[in-house]
């Protein structure tokens, strides 16, 4: 018998156990990164293309073409896609984002055949139905007004346009009537300029066996390569003066804070030890910030600090939704902590907590050959692979509170930071 009375003994944390990754290059240049794992059944399948917001040539552009995807070719309507799909018990996911547009699929290995092949033909063959783009459109423009009702939603935006530039795609900025101005033409040139061989790598892991990697190089080398590559304008960064900025919204019970600047980049020689700053000001559940603003003053149910890199840049804030009368309050206690932490070094016992919870939730980012897929996905867009883990936990537990003060004086100087309230 156990008894629970006893807690269990206390072990090192370990370094991350990493599954090997291969490549090969298929004849049209699509490169294929793959980890194996024969003890499962299934596989997944990321085709990534270099087709998210950055690259569009007005708003809503590249939503529109990644989900379109899956609304119909010149041999299936879009219900037999989808019967086909739930026929085999596959899964399909679409995403767009600032950089990267991703069509996902997960499955059976022993169906990879007929997933695989309408996979390839949905890339290679879409219609972009008008009925359906239509549909999409009036969806997204009913999200987007229910969003436009919420305060977090009003700031996040906002803050995103003052640290990037209302113009830069990074600010993804988006009005009510931009959804009347998208038609099929620009949403299909789209497609045929970036859904391609040219911009195109395959992320795939399970049990990718010599079937699976046959089965992908047939199908996805009918991917063409384009006459001429798309011309990609460096689009510079245009902040904004930093300092307060409101956005009224007077029917509003709550208000929304943000609170932020440029962040630090995950190839930058600091990344690590900011990752640890920022985990004690505001990263987990036990941080400085929580303790203060939620267990002590009550003025919020969750307050959080988040570091975003990005392909061209990167941005961290502090994000929370009070009540209208502990607006100033709040800010002043956030002004508060990062005070201390410029000016007075983080307790040993504090610090290896911390240490610890970062350890182990890195860890958690690498747990399986799902988890470490999609790390790897993520890392290769900067030249890296899972190797990473392991050293940015070494430079983690290097790290001293003689380097956090001076990291807190180098990236939090509250004057380089923007403030956005959302609310009354």
């Amino acid at each position: 018998m156990i008894n629970r009375n006893i807690a269990p003994s206390l072990a090192p944390l370990s370094i991350p156990a990493l599954l090997p990754h291969r490549k090969t290059v298929l004849d049209n240049g699509i490169e294929i990164v793959y980890i194996h794992d024969p003890a499962q059944k299934v596989f997944k399948t990321d085709i990534v293309f270099e087709a998210g917001i950055y690259y569009q040539p007005q708003p809503l552009i590249a939503s529109a073409t990644i989900h379109m995807l899956n609304e119909g070719t010149s041999q299936h309507r879009a219900e037999e896609i989808a019967d086909l799909f739930d026929y085999y018990g596959a899964y399909v996911d679409f995403s767009c984002g600032l950089n990267k547009s991703e069509v996902s699929l997960i499955s059976l290995n022993k169906y990879a055949g007929e997933t695989l092949s309408m996979l390839a033909e949905m890339l290679t063959d879409s219609t972009i139905p008008d009925k359906e783009l239509d549909i999409f459109l009036t969806n997204r423009r009913q999200e987007f007004l229910v969003n436009n009702e919420k305060t977090a939603y009003l700031a996040r935006k906002k803050f995103s346009e003052l640290l990037f530039g209302s113009d830069h795609p990074y600010a993804n900025r988006v009005t009510e009537k931009d959804f009347t101005q998208v038609t099929a033409s620009p949403v299909r040139e789209f497609y045929h300029r970036h859904i391609n061989a040219h911009n195109c790598r395959i992320v795939a892991c399970g049990n990718v066996d010599d079937h699976i990697l046959q089965t992908l190089s047939t199908q996805f080398s009918r991917l063409t390569v384009p006459a001429q590559s798309p011309e990609v304008r460096e689009q510079p960064f245009a902040p904004a003066r930093p300092g307060f900025y409101h956005i009224p919204k007077t029917d509003s019970i709550q208000s929304s804070i943000r609170i932020g600047k440029a962040g630090v980049r995950l190839t930058e020689t600091d990344y690590a030890g900011f990752m640890l700053l920022n985990t004690i000001l505001g990263g987990y559940f036990g941080s400085r910030l929580m303790s203060n603003i939620r267990e002590e003053k009550g003025y919020t149910y969750g307050i959080h600090s988040l570091n975003v890199s990005m392909p061209q840049g990167s941005s961290w804030y502090i994000a929370t939704d009070v009540n209208n009368e502990y607006v100033e309050a709040t800010i002043a206690e956030i002004q508060k902590e990062i005070r201390i932490l410029q000016t007075q070094p983080v307790p040993e016992e504090e610090l290896l907590l911390v240490k610890n919870f970062l350890h182990g939730d890195l860890l958690r980012e690498v747990d399986g050959v799902f988890s470490q897929s999609d790390a790897l996905k993520h890392k290769l867009n900067y030249g890296l692979d899972n190797r990473f883990y392991a050293e940015i936990i070494r430079q983690i537990n290097a790290c001293q509170a003689k380097d956090l003060l001076e990291l807190a004086r180098k990236y939090l100087n509250t004057e380089e930071m923007y403030i956005v309230t959302a609310g009354k």
